[in-house]
């Protein structure tokens, strides 16, 4: 079976062709902040994107759009393209069932994820609303290779110890083992998940998590406590913590380049000196 960044390469392909996927026209502008490389973008997609609030009713995922769907992964996701993508290639991991997005991930979840990241790219997860997702039904998100530079995620992901890491926002890093195999990497990725949210002393068997963002690459793990959704009106989810932030219109963007950037993303999680004692 071809890798699957070639298959997705190729239903998106079709599915613009028929119109089921949104085109994306991008304006960018990039800042540097404190030895941060940030990158604003304009994506028109987010303008046509609904709000779960005024789509009462609808998911969009059950089932999904078949032009948008890759294909069927393990028993319990299936690989669907987002309709509104802020980068080309840009995928869902998507629950076959609805299951709620803040409750928290299971092994499968993290097997499912790997099939994806052993192709490179980057992993990320907006678990609630108020840490920038814009479904209630699990899914896992996942970019491919080249959307963000390495300087960018080496700033913002910098490799290291577990704990909390050295950023001016609170973020619990965790160690993955990069070379390993599928099921023995989702078993690590689990444990280092679990061990993030015990660092809030939360617990991976509550049946809803309090809001969080997650950042995932093949040998690291970031997690990413929330408190606050939006900056500037703008809503930021888990890329915003890999220094890409999306606008849904030019107005929007000329307001968030107007801020201190660091300080904003401070602002939308929990004050670190609330978290020193909590690990």
């Amino acid at each position: 079976m071809a890798p699957w960044s070639e298959r997705i390469r190729a239903v998106a392909e079709r599915a613009l062709a028929c119109g089921a996927l949104e085109p994306i026209a991008t304006e960018a502008l990039e800042r540097h902040e404190q030895g941060f490389p940030f990158v604003l973008r304009w994506v028109s997609t987010l303008a046509h994107k609904p709000h779960p609030r005024n789509d009462a009713g609808r998911n969009p995922f059950l089932p999904p759009e078949p032009e948008l769907t890759v294909g069927a992964l393990g028993k319990r996701h299936l690989v669907v393209l987002n309709k509104y993508p802020v980068f080309a290639g840009h995928t869902l991991i998507v629950t076959r069932e609805f299951e709620p997005q803040t409750a928290p991930l299971s092994g499968d979840d993290f097997l499912a994820w790997h099939a994806l990241l052993a192709e490179g790219g980057l992993g990320f997860y907006n678990g609630g609303e108020i840490a920038g997702a814009s479904q209630p039904h699990r899914h896992l998100q996942w970019l491919p290779e080249g959307h963000l530079g390495e300087n960018q995620l080496r700033a913002f992901l910098p490799p290291g110890e577990t704990g909390w890491a050295e950023l001016p926002w609170a973020a619990w890093r965790e160690p993955l083992p990069m070379h390993t195999e599928s099921a023995a990497w989702a078993a690590a990725a689990r444990r280092a998940y679990r061990a993030a949210l015990a660092s809030m002393g939360w617990h991976d068997e509550a049946p809803q998590l309090p809001p969080y963002d997650l950042l995932l690459r093949l040998d690291r793990l970031f997690f990413i406590p929330r408190l606050v959704e939006r900056l500037a009106g703008v809503s930021v989810n888990a890329l915003g913590y890999a220094g890409s932030l999306f606008a849904a219109s030019p107005e929007k963007l000329r307001a968030l380049a107007a801020l201190d950037l660091v300080a904003g993303l401070c602002t939308l999680g929990w004050p670190r000196a609330e978290l020193a004692g909590k690990s």
